[in-house]
């Protein structure tokens, strides 16, 4: 679990994304049925993203080192 107070989400297609505050209690399966969605933190130093690809790859997680 990664801790976030604000994190931006967005969606590939889409020209606009939603700063989403108090975020610490969004978890990775409230997405899992979304496809080519992103979340990132407010500084970006990590990216969770679920693809359009079910069941073979993804979800996928990094971190800025």
């Amino acid at each position: 679990m990664e801790p976030k107070k604000f994190c931006y989400l967005f969606y590939q297609h889409y020209d606009h994304a939603l700063l989403i505050k108090n975020a610490s209690a969004i978890k990775a399966i409230d997405l899992i049925e979304e496809e080519d969605v992103y979340i990132v933190d407010k500084e970006f130093t990590w990216t969770f993203v679920v693809t359009h690809e079910k069941g073979w790859c993804g979800p996928y997680f990094a971190r800025k080192e």
